[in-house]
């Protein structure tokens, strides 16, 4: 049987891709591809690929449904201090069960959590 996926990534719509990038680079996250005014990749440690495009006047309806971005941190605490020193609001840390979390959103309302394994 052939392979039916042959690659794949998180992708998200932006409002504004420039706005998405400063973002982003709060993260530590540098474009690695651009489409000129529509389209932009990170690639985040471990090889997960984040993207984000912008349709213009066009519009993709959201959903509401639950996806959000993880991102695995060694020290949690010390993440947020950081994204809270670059203006990111996070929630208070959370510790369900052997891991500890907390998440915000991205300027275009999609959530990214950070999650610490372990204590």
């Amino acid at each position: 049987m052939a392979k039916m996926i042959a690659d794949s990534w998180v992708t998200a719509q932006s409002d504004n891709l420039p706005r998405a990038i400063r973002f982003y680079a709060k993260l530590g996250l540098k474009p690695s591809k651009r489409i000129r005014g529509h389209y932009v990749e990170f690639k985040a440690p471990g090889g997960t690929v984040l993207s984000f495009y912008q349709m213009g006047k066009q519009r993709v309806k959201r959903s509401s449904g639950g996806w959000q971005i993880m991102l695995r941190v060694k020290d949690i605490k010390a993440v947020e201090a950081g994204l809270k020193r670059g203006g990111v609001r996070c929630t208070p840390i959370a510790s369900p069960g052997d891991a500890r979390l907390s998440w915000f959103l991205d300027p275009d309302g999609n959530r990214l959590v950070l999650i610490q394994f372990g204590r």
